[in-house]
């Protein structure tokens, strides 16, 4: 990271770099496309940009209790949890991955209130990395795919 590194709330102009770096994370993320993307940013608790020499090094996105958000996953949150955030997806570009762009990240959502969160459960990456960071496991969604690993930080 340089001295010229700033996190701040995504822009419209940010949105196609957004969805290419998403796309080129596929394996932890669902996919985006721009409309998909704007919407996210849109119902957003907080929307994130951390940029590094002018490139984006990484985004991270988290939903408020009681969005409009269709995914499986939130909904299971929503059924157990009454005041938290959902961490929708956070990605950070190959080009800065293993330089703190992650935990800075998660500097800046956590909070106030707790951090519901799925991990693939072959993610044993991301799964040590949330572990590190306080979350827990509290319970398991098996869809059509892998199962999800369901994760929760208490507020900071």
């Amino acid at each position: 990271m340089t001295e010229t590194t700033t996190i701040r709330p995504i822009a419209d102009a940010d949105l196609g770099t957004i969805v290419e770096l998403n796309q080129d994370a596929l394996e932890g993320v669902g996919p985006l496309d721009v409309d998909s993307a704007a919407a996210l940013v849109d119902m957003a608790h907080q929307a994130l940009v951390m940029e590094d020499d002018g490139d984006i090094a990484g985004f991270v996105i988290t939903l408020p209790t009681d969005a409009p958000y269709d995914s499986s996953r939130y909904r299971w949150f929503e059924d157990r949890l009454e005041d938290y955030v959902y961490l929708d997806r956070i990605v950070v570009s190959a080009d800065h991955r293993r330089k703190g762009v992650a935990s800075r990240l998660y500097d800046a959502i956590e909070g106030d209130l707790p951090i519901a969160l799925e991990v693939y459960d072959h993610n044993e990456a991301s799964l040590a990395f949330h572990d590190g960071r306080g979350f827990r496991k509290v319970g398991e969604l098996t869809e059509d795919g892998p199962t999800n690993i369901m994760m929760v930080r208490p507020a900071a």
